[in-house]
C-alpha cells in the first residue's frame, strides 16, 4: 500500500516539477527478473528511474539510508534493501539474486556511488556476476539532467527535464 502511495505522489510531483523523457521504454521485459544498470548522478535518480519503469523494482540502496527514521522504514516498504559500500557485501548479492530468481528486477548503480562532474567512473563488477548467475538480461540506462535538478548537497528541486535513455537490452542467453 505504501509503495502505490509513494508512486502516485512522486509521478504528480515529478508531472509538475521536473517532467522527465524516457527513450527505449520497448526495451523492457514485461515478465521475469532483469537488471536495471545505471549510472548515479543526483540523490533524484532512484525517484526518476522508479517512476519511469512500468514495474515495481527493487533498489539496491546504501546501508547508512536505512539508518535514518522514517526513511528506512520506508525504503523497505518500497522493496529496497541495503548494501554496504566498503568492500564487498555478499548478503546483498544473495538478496539482489534471491529477488531476481523470483523475477523481480533490480536497479543497480553500476559506480557503487554518486558520481561528480563528467568524469566516468569505473564500474563495479556484481552486475556482471548476477547477470551470470540469476540467467536475466541487463538493461543499461543512462540518466541524465537529475544533477541540475537536484544539485549535490540540495535539499530543493529545480525545473529542468531530466532524460532516462534505456539502451536496447543484452539477450537474455548473452551471460548463459
Amino acid at each position: 500500500m505504501i509503495y502505490y502511495i509513494v508512486y502516485f505522489l512522486t509521478k504528480a510531483v515529478s508531472f509538475f516539477c521536473f517532467p522527465r523523457r524516457i527513450y527505449g521504454m520497448e526495451h523492457f521485459p514485461r515478465h521475469g527478473g532483469f537488471i536495471l544498470a545505471s549510472n548515479h548522478i543526483s540523490n533524484l535518480d532512484p525517484v526518476v528511474l522508479g517512476i519511469s519503469v512500468m514495474r515495481r523494482v527493487n533498489f539496491m540502496a546504501k546501508d547508512s539510508l536505512f539508518k535514518e527514521q522514517p526513511l528506512g522504514f520506508i525504503l523497505k516498504k518500497l522493496w529496497s534493501f541495503p548494501v554496504k559500500r566498503e568492500g564487498s557485501d555478499f548478503g546483498a548479492l544473495k538478496e539482489a539474486l534471491k529477488r531476481l530468481k523470483k523475477g523481480r528486477p533490480v536497479l543497480m548503480f553500476v559506480e557503487g556511488t554518486r558520481r561528480v562532474g563528467n568524469a566516468p567512473s569505473k564500474a563495479q563488477a556484481g552486475v556482471g556476476f548476477l547477470a551470470v548467475k540469476a540467467g536475466v538480461p541487463v538493461i543499461p540506462v543512462h540518466v541524465s539532467g537529475t544533477e541540475k535538478v537536484m544539485p549535490p548537497g540540495s535539499r530543493s528541486l529545480t525545473r529542468p527535464k531530466p532524460s532516462c535513455k534505456i539502451l536496447t537490452a543484452f539477450p537474455r542467453n548473452l551471460f548463459i
